[in-house]
């Protein structure tokens, strides 16, 4: 059986996905006679805790490339591949100086009592959490390091790149709620964890590392899966985006700014670009199935899914393959520090400002102010969007460009996959696909590989 056929099971759950992967790829190494797995992340010594000789000698002419890592902890023998207990998944092209910053700055927070909160968001950290997690396990702390170059599939079957394949086995591990309390990857997880992290500090940890007793049953339809990333991409564009184009319902394909006969921008009275006051309005209307003016609602949406597009064709006409996706993104209604994120407390409270507007606000450090300060020069951050969506009339559009807003539901909406999944993992999931179906257009930087051409070149224009 090929690494690809081993998904085509009639259906799965995220943890047999995760535990088929490691099955392939750990696993191997863990019973193969060429490698030195498990290798111990620490050892004991005269001077206190080091790094273990057995990781130096592990990760030795391993600099540039692209290299993905677990840290993890065995929770019996290896036999049986749950009993790999995954702490943190990461990434990096300089594995070398990675792996020895973790063990440094994991070594500086211990021990853990005397880990003290300063107040900020973050405060106990990840590294503080993997502390914690050394201290109270009966097993070492391990770590397997892969070049992804080495990997012919990915967890889902599909050819894979280093950002992507990190934020694919975050969402697997994270969707395992006998991890909850070890896992301590911050990136791809929803702000909802984050934010009871920080208020619970070192008492996050749970006593007893490992409980089995609660798995994952959300189950997976894998029968007729695409055979590519980009039909991934088109498969699931047709059944949230173009269907919501094509319903009688939907005012979609709604354009992103207000704009004149001749694609020009008008600007407000501030000099900021000027939405349009339908897509206003859609932000708003999604925004409220996630907030109320209580905050938070309790029967509350994860945040707002969105995707910044240009069509091919006219709407009428329009496929899946002529929606062109130029940035995806999210804006959840969690925030890290508190309950309720800045971005939304606008549309919780139903305000008329729109600084921040769930991340398409006006203000210095939201899309909409980013990119009409990148037009008058003032700002680098949105040059690339500039060029991307704006001919050499500035202000002017290319062509039309619109902004699709979907209330996230991580119990109902399902991922290019065909995965349930939280909005933290959609938003990477969805960047990969579309990368691979749009990748001179794609705008997004994070998510994206070394080589993409956002950050080699200058970005295509749709027209």
């Amino acid at each position: 059986m090929s690494d690809q056929e081993q998904y085509s099971d009639d259906s799965t759950s995220k943890a047999a996905v995760w535990e088929s992967w490691l099955e392939s790829t750990l696993f191997r190494d863990l019973h193969s006679d060429e490698t030195p797995d498990p290798v111990p992340l620490f050892e004991s010594t005269d001077n206190g805790l080091e790094t273990s000789s057995a990781l130096g000698s592990y990760k030795w002419g391993k600099n540039d490339g692209d290299y993905l890592y677990l840290i993890y902890l065995l929770d019996g023998p290896t036999t049986d591949v749950q009993n790999v207990v995954p702490v943190y998944v990461g990434e990096s092209n300089d594995i070398s100086s990675r792996i020895g910053q973790h063990s440094r700055k994991i070594r500086d927070a211990l021990p853990i009592t005397e880990w003290e909160d300063d107040g900020q968001w973050g405060s106990f950290s990840k590294y503080d959490q993997i502390a914690a997690i050394s201290d109270l396990a009966d097993s070492p702390l391990y770590v397997w390091i892969i070049d992804v170059d080495d990997l012919e599939y990915g967890p889902y079957g599909y050819e894979t790149y280093r950002q992507e394949l990190e934020a694919k086995l975050v969402g697997l591990v994270h969707d395992q709620s006998q991890y909850e309390r070890v896992f301590a990857n911050r990136e791809f997880i929803p702000n909802r964890i984050l934010h009871e992290i920080g208020q619970a500090g070192p008492e996050w940890v749970a006593d007893e590392i490992v409980s089995r007793s609660a798995q994952s049953h959300h189950n997976t339809e894998t029968e007729n899966r695409p055979l590519t990333k980009s039909a991934c991409w088109n498969e699931w564009a047709t059944e949230y985006m173009l269907a919501d184009v094509r319903s009688e319902d939907q005012l979609d394909p709604i354009p992103l700014f207000d704009v004149t006969a001749d694609l020009q921008v008008r600007m407000n009275d501030d000099g900021i670009l000027k939405r349009a006051t339908e897509i206003d309005a859609r932000i708003r209307r999604e925004g409220r199935k996630c907030v109320d003016s209580d905050g938070i609602r309790e029967d509350g949406y994860d945040g707002l899914l969105y995707i910044l597009y240009q069509l091919e064709k006219p709407a009428e006409t329009a496929t899946a393959a002529d929606i062109v996706p130029r940035y995806i993104g999210k804006a959840e209604a969690y925030g890290k520090k508190r309950e309720l994120s800045s971005n939304f407390t606008e549309i919780a409270h139903e305000r008329d400002a729109t600084r921040s507007f769930a991340r398409w606000g006006d203000g210095n450090y939201w899309h909409i102010g980013e990119l009409s300060l990148a037009l008058t020069g003032e700002d680098e951050r949105k040059h690339h969007w500039v060029e991307a969506l704006f001919d050499s009339n500035l202000r002017t559009l290319s062509q039309q460009t619109y902004l699709w807003v979907h209330a996230w539901d991580s119990e109902e909406d399902i991922s290019p996959y065909g995965t349930p999944a939280t909005l933290a993992e959609v938003e990477p999931l969805l960047i990969g696909t579309a990368y691979d179906s749009y990748p001179e257009y794609l705008l997004n930087k994070s998510g994206t590989p070394d080589d993409a051409p956002i950050k080699t070149e200058a970005p295509t224009s749709a027209d």
